[in-house]
């Protein structure tokens, strides 16, 4: 059996024969809920039809009309039980659906056969001198560079890290999204003619000012929650202590080399915290827990991520409540809990505790004057307009109802890809008037 490292991807692959044979069990439903369920509306049951008839050519560029994302976000980090499979299981097949994300991977392989960028071919015409700016590279400015590239526009992304792809880059771990994969998404969004300006932060490197003086006349926030929140109890300044962005990026930009101590404990009971906890396990750390207020019933993690915990062996201990950290010598020795639901009390040892627990935005002011809520985030009208003229904003920054989830924030960059074009087009009619 093959060892499972930090960098051993998880999730399950078909082959050829499989992919097709999974195709042709759908039922080809009227209802199609999994094109219902699907929040970034890549038309699953349409491509399922055409992998069953091995028309795999144009089951992609059906994909990337509607995914630009398609080998990142559709076949590696999709929440699919909530979306097209949790679609599919309202259907006639509620006790065995397809595998819709497993037919896509195998999609993804068939493109590296290929070695070539299968699209559709559906892309207008350059229309010069129409430049839009895209400010943070995670999956919402993504979705939208590569939709207003597929419309012809002069799209520049710009992004403060030297990677591009924000949380996909330095967020999810390995084992769910590989290095790879990101680079093959960013290489057909490069083939729509859009830049990338990394080590490049809007606001303190360039301003506003400076890329209207190069043309641009629209510009895209979309720059995430890039600071990692820790919960304000007594021992929260000892070293040991982190937050779960830091601790995710780290990880992943050294591949998994970091340091590591004994025992670590993960607070928090979503998706991140499931990846701290995997990835604590992963790099090293002998005894890895995580502690949840609530029912592990009542956890918002997805359930496939919940069963990959499990099965690197990372127990999740729950209705423990956080009260303090314990130090000696500045550093961390171990922590107080409290029963939430009794008078339970718990001392765990550990010289290592995460945050699992949200993330806050950055000084998104100093990128524009945009009118912000009490937490930061930009206050948007429904065509993603913020306060100030020609600066859209879209993805966990943009004050939205909507899951936060990479999908739904690619789902986002599409429909505020959009709203830019109706704005450029608007532009250009005033002018010729």
């Amino acid at each position: 059996m093959k060892k499972v490292t930090y960098l051993t991807e998880s999730a399950k692959k078909f082959s050829r024969e499989e992919a097709i044979a999974e195709a042709k069990r759908c039922l080809l439903c009227e209802e199609a809920y999994c094109n219902k369920k699907c929040p970034i509306n890549s038309n699953p049951k349409e491509f399922v039809e055409l992998v069953a008839t091995e028309q795999f050519d144009k089951a992609i560029g059906l994909i990337r009309d509607n995914n630009p994302l398609f080998y990142s976000i559709c076949t590696r980090v999709c929440p699919y039980d909530s979306y097209c499979v949790g679609g599919c299981r309202n259907s006639k097949l509620a006790d065995d659906p397809i595998m819709i994300p497993f037919i896509q991977k195998y999609l993804v392989d068939y493109c590296d056969e290929t070695d070539e960028i299968i699209s559709s071919g559906n892309v207008e015409p350059k229309k010069v001198g129409q430049k839009v700016a895209i400010i943070g590279s995670g999956p919402a400015g993504l979705a939208a560079a590569a939709v207003l590239g597929q419309k012809g526009y002069e799209v520049t992304v710009f992004e403060a890290k030297k990677e591009v792809g924000g949380w996909l880059s330095y967020g999810i771990p390995p084992h769910r999204l590989p290095k790879e994969i990101i680079q093959k998404d960013l290489k057909y969004i490069r083939s729509l003619d859009v830049e990338f300006r990394t080590n490049c932060m809007v606001g303190r490197d360039i301003t506003l000012d400076d890329l209207k003086k190069e043309g641009f006349k629209a510009f895209l926030i979309s720059t995430g929650f890039t600071i990692g929140r820790v919960l304000n109890i007594e021992g929260h300044e000892l070293d040991g202590v982190t937050d779960a962005v830091s601790f995710l990026s780290e990880a992943k930009s050294k591949d998994g080399k970091i340091e590591v101590g004994e025992s670590a404990v993960i607070i928090g009971g979503g998706d991140v915290a499931m990846d701290c906890g995997t990835t604590a396990k992963l790099t090293g750390y002998k005894k890895v827990r995580i502690m949840v207020r609530n029912s592990i019933e009542e956890m918002t993690a997805s359930a496939k991520e919940l069963k990959y915990l499990q099965q690197v062996g990372v127990p999740i201990i729950d209705w423990m409540d956080s009260v303090r950290i314990v130090g000696e010598n500045g550093k961390v020795v171990g922590m107080e809990f409290k029963g939430t639901d009794d008078n339970t009390k718990l001392y765990v040892e550990c010289d290592k505790v995460i945050f699992a627990v949200g993330q806050m935005p950055g000084a998104i002011q100093t990128i524009a004057p945009v009118d912000v809520d009490e937490r930061g985030m930009i206050v948007i009208d429904d065509d993603f307009n913020t306060s100030v003229e020609g600066v859209f904003a879209a993805g966990d920054i943009s004050k939205a109802k909507a899951d936060k989830t990479a999908c739904y924030a690619t789902a986002l960059g599409k429909k505020v890809a959009q709203s830019i074009d109706k704005y450029m087009q608007n532009i250009a009619v005033s002018k010729n008037v």
